[in-house]
């Protein structure tokens, strides 16, 4: 993929990377217990998980970053808090697998992993591609304004709306697969 290979998508994961070493940092540092995450485990532990309840938070928290990623790319003058996000996202990585592994040891790798894999990786690289469209589609905006350059503006944004909504698609989808497959596959660990 061309974008993979892009300067820009390359300095958002070294930043995802350095986001996540932070918060394994602060959570060694801070050495605080995170009482949701526990109590997420316990409820799935006993039974009384809400599907419902945790679907709507997860579509919400996945939607919110998304659209405000989304629409930074549309002002464009904001596109310098793009990467302070992604940096943002690895440090709640961090830290959320780093007290995970704290608080329950080698069970806590194995849930670490369910939690990651696919719904984690699969959000994170989407917010990833999002974040680089956002900057792209800032920068060309920028640089026709700058040059007096005509652009398709019409088309312009409809792709990048097109781009949005494929997005916005797989986070659903990544979210139903979080609430209804990995909880289910945690209640075997826990």
């Amino acid at each position: 993929m061309k974008i993979i290979k892009s300067r820009i998508f390359k300095i958002l994961v070294a930043l995802f990377v350095v986001g996540i070493l932070l918060g394994v940092i602060s959570y060694i540092l801070i050495g605080t217990n995170n009482n949701s995450i526990i109590n997420y485990f316990s409820l799935i532990d006993n039974g009384k998980f809400d599907y419902f309840h945790s679907l709507l938070n997860s579509l919400f928290y996945n939607y919110k970053y998304a659209f405000i990623i989304w629409m930074i790319g549309i002002i464009f003058f904001l596109s310098v808090f793009v990467p302070i996000i992604i940096v943002f996202r690895g440090i709640s990585l961090g830290f959320m697998i780093t007290c995970i592994i704290s608080n329950f040891g080698f069970q806590g790798v194995i849930l670490s992993l369910i939690i990651v894999f696919p719904c984690v990786l699969i959000n994170e690289f989407i917010y990833l591609l999002l974040s680089y469209y956002s900057i792209n589609f800032s920068y060309k905006s920028i640089n026709a304004i700058r040059y007096n350059k005509s652009i398709n503006l019409r088309s312009f944004i409809k792709n990048y709306f097109l781009i949005f909504i494929i997005f916005i698609f797989v986070l659903t989808l990544s979210s139903l697969f979080e609430i209804y497959i990995s909880s289910n596959i945690i209640k075997f660990v826990v």
